[in-house]
């Protein structure tokens, strides 16, 4: 099986999703922009969901939309869960080990890539430590990468994408953001590993153009503004009364969220290239 991601592939944003049918309404919405899409799973989702429903439900409706769409794993912390999603048939784990020592953090990348390898699975793996409501991480640059220790992990491990703490925050930005794009430079100039992008929620879209104006960047995940968009349409079928006691119409506020979601989703499926 060819992977997903590598460095002839073309840029994919990857979305959280929680459930079938947000699934299918990402799904449904990269179909109408031609683009195929990472669809992510927190752990907690992971968890919460039935994985045998959620893996067919996303095959089929992948191949009923003529698009190809890939379940990930996002921020695992422990071999257990990435050994789950390997076996319930996800395409790709992200071990999160960013919070550990560089030594620490590719053992455990190498533990998941042999656990990975038996399926054909992907590995992410995280250099630095990207800040925000996800990790409980303060300031945005105090876990920046270090590019000896991105060459090390590079060099050391298997890990099929590298996630680089630049300066990207999970959950909502406070302010102006400052990005180490020489960091994706001097990343490039050592390897050709698709590197993933994190906390792209909140981005403006000329600095998600500038970011995919890199080569090597294959992969800008999407969380926020995911919930944010189901919110938007929660809030909408309120101020239409969809949601009163009187007359409360399931129908009406699932299209409403549908439709947040998909605009939400095309958005940022036009701003890819190619």
């Amino acid at each position: 099986m060819k992977k997903y991601i590598s460095t002839d592939s073309m840029q994919m944003f990857a979305f959280n999703i929680w459930s079938v049918e947000t699934a299918n309404t990402v799904i449904r919405a990269a179909s109408c922009a031609g683009r195929d899409v990472i669809l992510q799973t927190s752990v907690k989702a992971f968890e919460f969901v039935d994985k045998e429903e959620l893996r067919w439900a996303v095959s089929h409706s992948a191949k009923r939309s003529g698009i190809h769409a890939y379940l990930h794993l996002d921020h695992a912390e422990n071999l257990e869960t990435i050994q789950e999603a390997v076996a319930q048939g996800w395409d790709s784990v992200m071990i999160d080990a960013s919070g550990k020592t560089l030594e620490e953090n590719i053992r455990l990348t190498n533990a998941v890539c042999a656990i990975a390898a038996e399926k054909n699975v992907l590995v992410e793996t995280e250099v630095g430590r990207v800040g925000g409501s996800e990790e409980g991480v303060s300031g945005a640059m105090a876990g920046a990468a270090r590019i000896e220790d991105i060459e090390r992990m590079i060099r050391e491990t298997g890990a099929d994408m590298l996630a680089v703490a630049i300066g990207t925050m999970h959950g909502q930005y406070d302010g102006q953001i400052a990005l180490q794009y020489d960091l994706l430079r001097q990343t490039e100039a050592i390897s050709d590993i698709p590197v993933v992008i994190h906390g792209g929620s909140g981005l403006t879209d000329q600095t998600l153009q500038q970011l995919l104006s890199y080569g090597n960047v294959k992969k800008i995940n999407i969380s926020t503004e995911v919930k944010q968009a189901y919110r938007e349409g929660i809030r909408e079928s309120r101020q239409k009364g969809t949601l009163e006691k009187e007359g409360f119409d399931p129908l009406k506020t699932e299209k409403l969220i549908r439709e947040s979601l998909t605009d939400m989703v095309m958005k940022k499926l036009r701003l890819l290239r190619g």
